[in-house]
């Protein structure tokens, strides 16, 4: 729907439905596009903001390494240009470590926090077995056809695919719209390898609902269970019958439990 400009590169965002306003930021290789499961249920109560991250989609960059923090700060710089004091936050897997940068720098711009398929990094965090890992390695270094449908089995809980393998083409299909080539995605996974919360999770004042799939293979629950426990305010809620693409593969339960987390921080606030 429109940009914003910066010397690090453009960023493209939309806007959705009215309320207070709800900062969505979406994980590696994805685009705005991809909260298609959230936008229609999230808008008719919030103002909805989705964006590319720097180099993803119709967000262009400067071809620059980058780091969790200067994902953060992009983030923050929308808010800005947006006129957005305070925002609700909600990040999923690279946008989880985003928001929870955000949540860390900057708490006062925070009003809830929600963190969604997400670790804390550094060496407290459950890696996924190997086999997994490297799935998703070939996927960023390779980049061929065979290494994305092969990254599904990483990114969906078995039974999805199975059963449900329309859920499965329909990400593929939106994701074949504006597909991240390797350099984006090496640098993106270059900023992951180097994200680590644990210490200063203490920090993130917000209230926060850290939510997780029963069956996400690529950031193990145990991540979620984590991050819960080092967030003071944090409350944990795990989703049954999905992966890491819990938002996607059980869009009502998530977006059941997201909207009364939000509702719950409203009335809370002064």
């Amino acid at each position: 729907m429109a940009h914003i400009e910066r010397t690090t590169g453009n960023v493209y965002y939309e806007s959705h439905g009215a309320g207070e306003p709800l900062i969505m930021i979406r994980g590696l290789g994805s685009n705005a596009d991809h909260w298609y499961a959230q936008v229609p249920d999230l808008s008719g109560h919030y103002r909805v903001i989705t964006f590319d991250n720097r180099g993803i989609g119709r967000s262009s960059d400067s071809g620059e390494p980058f780091s969790i923090q200067d994902l953060a700060q992009d983030t923050v710089d929308l808010m800005d240009a947006l006129a957005i004091e305070r925002a609700h936050v909600l990040g999923v897997s690279l946008g989880g470590m985003i928001a929870q940068e955000i949540a860390i720098a900057y708490p006062q711009r925070v009003m809830g926090l929600i963190l969604v398929a997400t670790h804390c990094g550094g060496e407290h965090m459950v890696n996924a077995a190997e086999e997994v890992t490297e799935k998703i390695r070939r996927m960023v270094f390779e980049g061929s056809v065979a290494a994305r449908a092969e990254a599904a089995e990483a990114f969906f809980a078995p039974r999805t695919m199975l059963e449900r393998p329309q859920v499965v083409e329909e990400y593929a299909a939106v994701s074949t719209k504006y597909p991240p080539g390797t350099d984006i995605l090496k640098r993106q996974w270059h900023a992951v390898s180097n994200h680590d919360t644990y210490d200063r999770l203490h920090r993130i004042a917000a209230a926060t609902l850290v939510l997780t799939g029963a069956e996400d293979v690529l950031i193990p629950p145990a991540n979620a269970t984590r991050l819960s426990e080092r967030i003071p305010r944090a409350n944990l809620r795990v989703i049954a019958g999905g992966g890491h693409q819990i938002l996607i593969e059980q869009p009502v339960a998530c977006n059941e439990a997201i909207l009364a987390f939000l509702r719950k921080v409203d009335a809370s606030e002064p």
